[in-house]
């Protein structure tokens, strides 16, 4: 563990959705922190709660029946919990930004590139449209995006997948913020794209400072790409701890599944390993611990009581009955 200072810290954090058919908690007594300059990677299943927990911080639950019902998020010493509307809006695309999951949905059909990404600089910088699109050139070319003169008056559809995912990261880093959050950046881009669009960020965050919080399904990207590591499953946090220990040596019995089902380079098997099961309903779920019912390691009381966080220090910590057996708990 580093003596980095930390930029943001979500406690206890619980969001839920209230619909017809009842309440789903899609994220559950979460805790965690993110360092000054750092990259925590998020991992789990879908519906494990990650993108809840973005649109958490960001505060884009208007409109929709999700609501935070407890906690803090506290970013430079202030809950943004407590901040109102209007104070939300003025950190939103300034201090803290999002890169959202698919480009296409995201970007406005109707409005050219230039338009969308100079419309957060005109908001948060108070300056006029040409000094603005002039920003916007040179963050779209940092962005490594060819014919940029050109692109800034086409519209999303004229451009390819991993050009709109380079459009998004442009609109996300253009105000230089201090916290940058990636939803599945690469999700349906190709391999190489992927690759370019993750040394991309890697550049990009190196220039600037900025810490993320990179969400994804695959641990090769955690493992290139983060400091830290959060695995979730059923709104819960199961294991934290440094990319490096967590890789070494998983102490939950559901990282062990997510690490076990990576296929291995040189490696021939008949059928890849996958973790017996499903996620269970957000509204039915099981006594104790969640994942009981897909672990094969599972005792009595792991059925009965959901165990707590044990931490073991060093920033190891994790969410299993069997774990604390035989380790030193902090």
């Amino acid at each position: 563990m580093t003596d980095r200072k930390n930029i943001l810290e979500v406690k206890n954090l619980s969001t839920y959705f209230f619909t017809d058919n009842g309440v789903v908690r899609a994220v559950e007594n979460l805790s965690f922190k993110l360092q000054e300059g750092s990259t925590l990677g998020i991992v789990g299943e879908s519906g494990s709660g990650k993108s809840v927990t973005a649109l958490s911080i960001m505060g884009l639950f208007k409109g929709t029946t999700g609501r935070v019902v407890e906690g803090e998020i506290i970013f430079e010493g202030k809950d943004l919990l407590k901040l109102s509307e209007e104070e939300r809006r003025g950190i939103r695309g300034k201090d803290i930004s999002m890169i959202f999951q698919e480009p296409m949905t995201s970007l406005n059909p109707v409005l050219k590139i230039g338009e969308q990404i100079s419309e957060a600089i005109i908001e948060h910088q108070n300056v006029g449209k040409s000094e603005a699109m002039e920003q916007v050139v040179q963050i779209l070319k940092d962005t490594g995006l060819p014919r940029v003169e050109s692109i800034v008056n086409e519209y999303p559809f004229q451009l390819s997948g991993g050009q709109r995912q380079r459009v998004m990261i442009a609109m996300a880093l253009v105000c230089r913020p201090k916290i940058l959050i990636a939803d599945e950046p690469t999700t349906a881009l190709d391999v190489t794209i992927q690759a370019q669009i993750l040394d991309l960020m890697r550049r990009l965050k190196e220039r600037s400072g900025t810490s993320i919080i990179f969400i994804t399904h695959s641990l090769g990207v955690v493992a290139e790409m983060c400091d830290e590591v959060l695995v979730m499953y059923c709104s819960r946090a199961m294991e934290t701890g440094n990319v490096k220990d967590v890789f070494k040596d998983p102490l939950h019995p559901y990282t062990r599944g997510l690490m076990a089902s990576i296929p291995k380079l040189g490696e021939r098997v008949e059928e890849l390993y996958t973790i017996p099961g499903n996620v269970p309903n957000p509204r039915f779920m099981p006594k104790g611990c969640k994942f009981a019912p897909r672990c094969s390691e599972a005792m009595d009381i792991c059925h009965e009581e959901e165990p707590p966080f044990f931490d073991f220090g060093g920033g190891r910590t994790s969410r299993c009955w069997l774990c604390s057996n035989g380790r030193e708990v902090k």
